[in-house]
């Protein structure tokens, strides 16, 4: 993988944030609003950054933007209950599958199929965690499997659709970052 300098990871981190602020928030895209990037974050900072601390900043950050739209905009109400825990190990779910994928990197075919795995499954399995302890602890008494899974079919197309879309992004945006960066590097000073 490419290592960042420390200025670069700063400005990323900074950029990463700042999609976190724009996006996150808003329960349904429209012109005015682009969709939720946060999932696509957690991934993206799990690939670059393997230091807690940074994804302990992420998480913060969300965090404090769904207390500001709790609080300042009355949004969400029905989305603070004890099942909002849950969504520390569905966010570390992201984070986890962005690390798997960064020690598989390389830039081949291969890596690319690795690039889908770990994206579609740490969208299913962060899905399945922040969707089902909602479900599970909102629904008590009354839950069933079966309804369960016919929730997943309805909201796991778009979770996927959502975070694949800015991961193409930022994988896109990788690969041109990275063949610059090589185009301007010394053909002696390339590493293999």
């Amino acid at each position: 993988m490419t290592s960042l300098s420390k200025r670069q990871n700063v400005f990323f981190i900074f950029a990463l944030s700042a999609m976190m602020w724009l996006t996150r928030g808003h329960h349904l895209a429209s012109l005015a609003h682009l969709p939720d990037a946060s999932w696509a974050i957690f991934f993206v900072v799990g690939f670059y950054f393997s230091s807690f601390a940074v994804i302990a900043l992420f998480l913060a950050q969300a965090f404090l933007i769904d207390y500001l739209v709790l609080t300042q905009l009355g949004i969400g109400q029905s989305c603070f209950t004890i099942a909002y825990s849950f969504l520390l190990p569905a966010y570390l779910s992201l984070w986890f599958a962005g690390k798997w994928l960064s020690k598989r990197y390389a830039l081949n075919l291969t890596s690319f199929k690795n690039f889908i795995f770990a994206a579609v499954a740490g969208v299913i399995v962060c899905e399945f965690i922040s969707s089902g302890s909602y479900y599970l602890i909102n629904v008590p008494g009354a839950a069933s499997i079966g309804e369960f899974m016919s929730r997943q079919a309805l909201y796991l197309p778009h979770a996927l659709l959502n975070t694949m879309g800015y991961l193409i992004l930022a994988l896109v945006a990788h690969l041109v970052i990275t063949a610059v960066a090589h185009k301007a590097t010394p053909p002696s000073k390339i590493k293999f």
